[in-house]
């Protein structure tokens, strides 16, 4: 379902220049309980006493040496060697994650291919639609669980109709619904991927929403990438915009993981070759504020602001849902992250009817959309039934 996010957010901002009232739930950032953005002092602070040199210099294309290396070790983790030892990796710096996504489409399709991709979804359509790709669904849920069945099923149809399939998995916290797949259900991917051996298949693990997973080991997944043989390339969409809160300073990266040492590299070179020809650097001061946050004696202030901003995300998304709950207003199975999403019939018409009522939400395949993490815990509160009595659910 296309439709433009960022406008509902905009009509919301206009209304609330006249109405006291309004509640924005349309947009994925966080916003503390005196509704002012980011909630990270310490990022702001490291943004503000930025030099010039660690701004207005060109970057190196793929992000730099010292960049790549200290974005392996962020997202890996204490799995970093592991990996290390059993895959290839190489990466490049993106705008955002969705640069990483645009990129990847571009890298491995052909015009009037597919993606494979879950029914309720975040809008990977709108990068198929600039890469001329179609969306090949399979059903995201079984009960409270992943569809394993559906998973299986349709990207076995796919994969007799093309050769290459991009597989597009976003977790954890997926986005809209809060899911977050246990590690069975992703070893069971895995080893779906891996039975596809006549087929050249790209993992793209989208983990926006990495560091607010409420998982006891967050990066404990990432460990299992070793288990994908070689007919599977591993592609990670990593955002740095949605882990530091700098949502309008453009950071991300692409992570590829294969058995292949030679594949790796020529994949480099097109990932390269993608982003001059397209967005031709990433901001150098995106790349810079990482690279201070990778450094050891930045990191304790940093997952301070982290942690208080996770802890009120979960107690915010715990009101409604036990709200929502209590008063039989249906949602997707929610784990952690910023978002839910309320079941109703008719989305296209039902975040209409809320927007009347200056309640602003995004309609999604089988619900409508509500980002809790903009959202005061004041807000919330009652929001559930305000739902359900306007939607008569």
């Amino acid at each position: 379902m296309a439709v433009d996010i960022l406008k509902i957010s905009k009509d919301a901002r206009e209304a609330a220049k006249i109405y006291p009232d309004v509640i924005n739930a349309s947009i994925g950032m966080f916003y503390d309980e005196d509704k002012a953005i980011g909630g990270m002092p310490t990022v702001s602070n490291a943004i503000k006493n930025l030099t010039d040199e660690e701004i207005l210099p060109y970057p190196a294309v793929d992000g730099g040496t010292l960049f790549k290396k200290n974005l392996l070790t962020w997202v890996f983790g204490p799995y970093e060697s592991t990996i290390k030892d059993h895959l290839h990796v190489n990466a490049c710096a993106t705008p955002g994650g969705s640069g990483a996504i645009a990129a990847t489409f571009s890298v491995f399709t052909k015009p009037e291919e597919a993606i494979f991709v879950s029914d309720i979804r975040w809008q990977y359509e709108r990068f198929a639609d600039r890469a001329k790709l179609s969306c090949f669904e399979h059903e995201l849920f079984d009960g409270d669980g992943f569809n394993l069945k559906s998973f299986k099923e349709r990207l076995d149809e796919l994969c007799l109709r093309q050769h290459r399939v991009i597989v597009v998995v976003n977790d954890p916290c997926h986005n809209p619904t809060g899911f977050t797949l246990s590690e069975k259900e992703f070893l069971s991917i895995l080893d779906i991927l891996n039975s596809k051996v006549n087929n050249d298949i790209v993992f793209l693990y989208d983990l926006a929403y990495l560091e607010f997973s409420h998982e006891e080991n967050n990066r404990k997944k990432l460990s299992f990438l070793p288990k994908l043989e070689k007919h599977v390339t591993s592609v990670i969409a990593f955002s740095g915009s949605k882990t530091f809160g700098v949502y309008g300073l453009r950071l991300g990266a692409a992570i590829y993981l294969g058995k292949d040492e030679k594949r790796i590299a020529n994949i480099h070179m097109a990932y390269v070759n993608e982003a001059r020809g397209s967005w031709s650097a990433t901001p150098t001061a995106s790349i810079e504020l990482f690279n201070k946050f990778s450094m050891i004696e930045n990191q304790k202030a940093f997952h301070h602001d982290l942690d208080k901003i996770n802890t009120l995300v979960q107690k915010r998304s715990q009101l409604f849902i036990s709200q929502a709950k209590a008063i039989g207003l249906k949602t997707h199975p929610f784990r952690s992250g910023f978002y839910t999403v309320v079941l109703t019939k008719d989305p296209e018409n039902d975040y209409l009817k809320l927007a009347e009522h200056r309640i602003f939400a995004v309609p999604m395949n089988g619900g409508v959309r509500f980002a809790l993490c903009s959202l005061s815990l004041k807000e919330i509160d009652g929001l559930p039934l305000k739902i359900k009595t306007i939607l008569n659910l």
